[in-house]
């Protein structure tokens, strides 16, 4: 769907884990940067893609080495290369980590008005104040800033956070993370990815890179006439999103597709938990309301982590999820509300 004749300038920041379990996630970023990096090139203008790197750990006393570590963006791939070589997986302290600190730092880079702004969270726990047990800081992040509330300022601005669930640790150590993600990143109108092997980081990243510029191009396109049928038609972002569907399926309109097996094992009650999460002001309002779920959060053959579900990368017609995500981009974003 990117026009050619048009392309895009592209802001792509990356919110790494540092902390024990993460080296292989660190080196499969290291190993894929320069693939990562020409491949996408050639769906933005010439010299236009930016990439940044934000690294983190924990709150001290859990982690005393850093909480976050902030490269900023580089166009040059060695110098983000070479960022990425100085970190080493270490520490951490308690299960959950400052992820939230690392939003933090996402919304207040020095984004281009002008580019897709697309953050990547690679990590395998949960932030804290989610209601996990053995958490430090229980009640919610110490530098006082909420996931929920950045999650909503992000979409304000424009930003797409998508989130690398490295399983199977992230499900099956943590009761409420799986849940969690699924609703924050939905917020931005991102998406979240198990990712099981890290040998396949630099797939995902292209994969959901390239559907989120072909995203935003429809945003660009469609923007202002979404905007006028939600505001003054009264049509829900669920009605525009099958309407839209079908008509660009009719005129033969296509975009880049990423999609990676389910490993999941959905129940009522992981759904109510992401509704639940999605609604909630901040972390105080939402946690007394989320409900343990029982059973298995994987499905059998993907609980090892032995096995890794199957993706692929496709161009084809856009789906009705694809066309939700742009419809509720609009109706997040004041740029087409006159906020």
């Amino acid at each position: 769907m990117t026009d050619p004749h048009n392309l895009p300038v592209l802001d792509l920041l990356f919110l790494q884990d540092s902390t024990g379990s993460q080296q292989p996630y660190i080196q499969s970023a290291i190993n894929g940067i320069n693939n990562i990096c020409n491949t996408i090139c050639s769906s933005v203008a010439p010299g236009g893609l930016r990439v940044g790197l934000v690294a983190f750990r924990d709150h001290p006393p859990q982690d005393s080495s850093f909480v976050t570590k902030n490269f900023g963006f580089t166009s040059d791939i060695a110098v983000m290369r070479r960022n990425l070589q100085t970190l080493v997986a270490t520490g951490g302290g308690d299960g959950p980590e400052a992820q939230t600190a690392a939003l933090s730092d996402a919304l207040n880079m020095d984004w281009r008005d002008s580019a897709i702004k697309i953050v990547v969270l690679i990590t395998d726990s949960p932030p804290h104040g989610i209601g996990e047990g053995q958490d430090g800081f229980s009640a919610g992040s110490p530098d006082q800033n909420d996931p929920l509330v950045l999650a909503r300022m992000m979409a304000k601005k424009g930003i797409t956070l998508f989130l690398l669930a490295c399983e199977p640790t992230l499900s099956t150590y943590y009761q409420h993370a799986s849940d969690f993600y699924r609703a924050l990143v939905e917020i931005t109108s991102g998406m979240t990815f198990p990712l099981v092997s890290a040998n396949h980081l630099a797939d995902y990243i292209i994969g959901t890179v390239l559907e989120a510029c072909d995203i935003e191009a429809a945003v660009s396109k469609y923007g202002f006439e979404i905007a006028e049928r939600i505001r003054n038609q009264g049509t829900t972002v669920e009605e525009i999103a099958g309407q839209m569907s079908a008509r660009f399926e009719s005129e033969g309109v296509v975009m880049n597709t990423f999609k990676v097996e389910n490993i999941y094992t959905d129940s009522p009650g992981s759904g109510r938990n992401r509704r639940v999460w999605s609604s909630a002001n901040d972390l105080a309002a939402g946690r007394p309301l989320v409900e343990s779920v029982s059973g298995p959060r994987l499905l059998d053959s993907f609980s090892s982590g032995k096995q890794a579900p199957n993706f692929e990368h496709e161009i084809a017609s856009p789906t009705e999820d694809q066309m939700l995500r742009v419809s509720s981009k609009v109706q997040a974003s004041p740029v087409y509300n006159n906020q």
